[in-house]
């Protein structure tokens, strides 16, 4: 005791010495650094504790396993100073003190070994998997922006409907019609605030900044005859006014950027643009390639782009081969460091019309650590320790028991960590490349298209990982809660009931699927919410579940008055109060059936409550003893006899009162036969306990009184630590041994 109160002293003097240095210095000398280097000292150390913590113990340890295996130490073992550890009689009977104590709360109940077991697993996963999890949640919420919905619905809003001078493009109905929505909405209304006309700025806000240039890019179809086939679209090379066959001139190096709109845009990607935007954009018509098609790019300043387009119009850019066209830009709002990924969409149907899209991605693509707040970067923090901490657990977990990964729970936690993993290298990545992008945009030329499309797809895919990984770890969280008894219970029922419920689900899916082919192909031509099969199911199932507000009656009428009836009067009592019912129904069947056969294999246990107050009984007391908790005797003007008298009245008060009540409405309490025989054991060993305790506290009542520490020599068996064991001495042999 004596050192570790050494020690002790020694760690406080050296953490005095730390603070009071670092406050004469702040002091005196006085520094202060810019917010963003503080913040960069910071991350730095935090990188050196966690390289040293992570990386250079473990090689530290594996240079002293291999010297310690190839050089082994002889054993050395230092003389004990009794003086210095003082009466080891004494100690021992505080610390048999103390387990006696615990001892009295332990009754027959707490026995149950395989139930412990249980219940120790459990405050493990809580302690290792609750904290994670809160973690997890507070770094989410406090990175959250709530300015990315807004700036997305804004903008969405002012390229898709008309403003003043501008039009919008729901307001192009032919195609002939979007020349004039790229002058005054793509041109004029991002060059009108520009003194001189050449520098950009965008008519709605001033401090938003168009990051390099606009591109235009249509697919084109080979045959314009409609089909049941989906559309082949061209890859061939033209000359202007798309004229066969091509061929190369001799000075197409030099204004190759009146001849690119002519040549196919697919000999233009890298192998990057090849994994991250080798995907299709889902049209109202059709599925169109997002790496094919004919591109052409507008200027920076408003006459060089009227130029361009004067060019298309007279080459007959759009013709009746042209399918979609796509209008990709991005745009930078200085004030809230936001990144908005703009893609406009025109597509041409067959019979003449266009049909407007608007897509906005909005991204804080600039969001380094030096730039967090201090609350973000504490989460960040402490988030990473966590992770640390959980990592080693699992790591630890499926070293020494292998065969554990064969658990369903084990492989969510490798899945989590797994998860993690690729979420922080997508964050690497992505910053890696918007660093290069940035500095592309430093040196980037008039006519240059820079695509932010990229680590916005890396960005997505990081949401998209986060989003994944809150999933998994609230799943996780249901095994931990298990020693509640409702989720044990709705586990029961889940287990009877799977095979009835999974019946039940199908014939539900199966009659649904054919509902909504005949909606269908009733009213789908006339319904924006039924022209698809997996938009009309998910229409009816966000109806059958209450989301009524998006589906009206008169959706379903455009195949006749009697026959929509009919359809509405499926969706709202077939569907909804007979399949959705029979479906609650057989969960609550076996809900029953669960919670009935609990009630009928009631055993004697403890609960989980129960278990902590007795495996932490040292927290619960150091809490109970807190000043808060403690509760000051008040005497009101009687003394501690007559308080004890009146309190015993009053419960003897209650006993009757409880009886006569019985008594009154018949009702005979019957006691199993075992549980008197527990109680009565339980009461014995209480008893016994008790006097333990007792003799104990005499014990060292009588050493602390009377010195008997001081003249009491030690005995040997606290010297010896044979004497604890039932092997002999050295150089001694047992009885048997000596008979033999």
């Amino acid at each position: 005791m004596k050192v570790r109160k050494c020690h002790w002293a020694m760690c406080a003097i050296t953490v005095g010495i730390i603070i009071g240095c670092i406050v004469m210095v702040a002091l005196i000398p006085g520094f202060k650094h810019e917010t963003v280097k503080f913040k960069t000292m910071l991350v730095s150390m935090v990188i050196v504790l966690f390289f040293q913590y992570l990386i250079g113990d473990p090689i530290k340890f594996v240079i002293l396993s291999i010297d310690r295996t190839f050089w082994p130490p002889e054993d050395y073992i230092p003389p004990r100073d009794d003086k210095e550890y003082g009466n080891p009689r004494m100690d021992f009977l505080k610390q048999r003190l103390i387990s006696q104590k615990i001892n009295v709360r332990v009754t027959s109940k707490y026995r149950n070994f395989k139930l412990n077991e249980q219940y120790k697993m459990i405050c493990h996963d809580l302690i290792t998997y609750g904290q994670y999890f809160l973690c997890l949640m507070c770094l989410i919420l406090i990175n959250r922006d709530e300015t990315i919905y807004h700036n997305t619905r804004i903008i969405t809003d002012l390229f898709m409907y008309n403003h003043t001078d501008y039009t919008g493009l729901k307001e192009v109905y032919f195609l002939n019609q979007l020349y004039d929505f790229i002058e005054s909405t793509m041109v004029v209304a991002f060059n009108s605030n520009s003194s001189d006309g050449t520098a950009p700025g965008w008519v709605h806000a001033e401090q938003t900044v168009l990051l390099g240039v606009i591109r235009l890019r249509q697919l084109r179809v080979v045959d314009p005859k409609i089909g049941l086939d989906p559309p082949e679209f061209s890859e061939l090379y033209y000359m202007p006014d798309w004229q066969l066959p091509y061929r190369r001139l001799h000075y197409a190096e030099k204004y190759w950027r009146i001849y690119e709109p002519w040549i196919p845009v697919t000999v233009s990607f890298e192998f990057l643009d090849g994994l991250l935007m080798n995907f299709n954009h889902q049209g109202y018509l059709n599925e169109y390639p997002e790496l094919m098609g004919y591109v052409s790019l507008l200027a920076r300043s408003a006459a060089n782009s009227m130029k361009v387009l004067d060019y298309l119009s007279e080459y007959h850019w759009l013709t009746l081969n042209t399918s979609a066209v796509f209008i990709d830009f991005t745009l930078y709002n200085v004030d809230v460091n936001l990144f908005s990924i703009c893609t406009l969409r025109l597509e041409k149907t067959p019979f003449g019309g266009t049909v407007p899209d608007v897509k906005v991605e909005s991204a804080k693509l600039l969001e380094d650590v030096d730039q967090l707040p201090y609350t973000g970067l504490l989460a960040l923090l402490i988030y990473a320790v966590v992770f640390i901490q959980f990592a080693q657990s699992l790591a630890v977990k499926l070293w020494f028991e292998p065969k554990s990964l064969s658990v369903i729970w084990n492989k969510i936690d490798l899945l989590i960590f797994v998860v993690n993993l690729m979420v922080v290298v997508l964050v690497i990545l992505r910053e890696t490349l918007v660093a290069r992008m940035m500095k592309k945009v430093e040196g980037a030329s008039k006519m240059e298209f820079i695509d932010f499309r990229r680590p916005s797809r890396l960005h997505q895919f990081t949401m998209v990982g986060i989003g994944i990984l809150i999933c998994i770890t609230t799943l996780r969280l249901w095994r931990v809660l298990q020693f509640s008894s409702i989720f044990e219970l709705f586990t029961k029922t889940l287990y009877l009931a799977w095979s009835a419920v999974v019946s039940t689900a199908i014939a539900i899916v199966i009659f649904l699927m054919g509902f909504c082919f005949a909606v269908v192909t009733i009213n789908g031509n006339n319904s924006d919410n039924f022209n698809r099969f997996l938009k009309s199911m998910v229409m009816c199932m966000c109806f059958s579940f209450g989301f009524s507000a998006q589906v009206k009656p008169s959706e379903l009428f455009h195949g006749g008055i009697w026959l929509g009836i009919l359809l509405y009067g499926i969706l709202a009592f077939v569907i909804i109060v007979l399949l959705i019912n029979v479906f609650v129904s057989v969960i609550n069947d076996y809900f029953t059936i669960a919670k009935t056969m609990r009630d009928s294999q009631k055993d004697n246990r403890i609960n989980f409550f129960q278990f902590l107050r007795v495996e932490y009984t040292g927290f619960f007391d150091y809490i109970q003893n807190l000043p808060c908790w403690r509760r000051n005797y008040v005497r009101h003007n009687r003394t501690v006899a007559q308080n004890v008298n009146r309190k015993l009245v009053e419960m003897d008060a209650k006993r009757l009162m409880k009886q006569r009540q019985r008594r009154g409405i018949q009702v005979e309490d019957h006691q199993p036969e075992y549980e008197v025989q527990l109680a009565y054991l339980d009461h014995g060993e209480r008893i016994i306990n008790v006097g333990n305790i007792l003799t104990s506290q005499v014990k060292l009542l009588s050493m602390l009184l009377f010195d008997d520490y001081k003249e009491e020599q030690v005995r040997p068996e606290f010297q010896n630590p044979d004497a604890y064991t039932d092997r002999p001495p050295k150089g001694k042999k047992t009885n048997d041994e000596a008979d033999a």
